[in-house]
């Protein structure tokens, strides 16, 4: 299970039911961060081609900017950091192969550690 917790003074106001469908849902988007890796992956092997990487980019771009959003909804501040990170570098003009690796390796290891 994931080792990033979410705000229990936030959850502790809902009624049960609500706390039990936000568990459910976060679970869900635990389950389909590993699909989100697995898009990730793909998407820097595509940048491997210059006629590709304007694409894939933009395609990292849209992918690190849902996970801003959700990874907050969910707790995952860390994840939500890293994510923030990639869609800022790719966002720049002329950012560097060192700054894209380093904001692609923070973003990979914090959807890892959800697993």
């Amino acid at each position: 299970m994931a080792n990033q917790t979410m705000s229990v003074s936030k959850l502790d106001q809902l009624p049960e039911a609500a706390r039990d469908r936000i568990e459910q849902l976060r679970l869900l988007f635990i389950e389909r961060s590993k699909g989100h890796l697995v898009q990730i992956q793909e998407l820097a092997s595509k940048r491997q081609f210059a006629s590709e990487t304007q694409a894939a980019d933009a395609d990292l771009m849209k992918l690190a900017h849902s996970l801003v959003g959700t990874s907050g909804i969910f707790g995952f501040q860390a994840l939500g950091e890293a994510a923030f990170k990639l869609e800022n570098t790719v966002r720049e003009n002329g950012y560097s192969e060192a700054d894209f690796t380093e904001a692609m390796a923070g973003l990979i290891e914090q959807l890892n550690a959800l697993a």
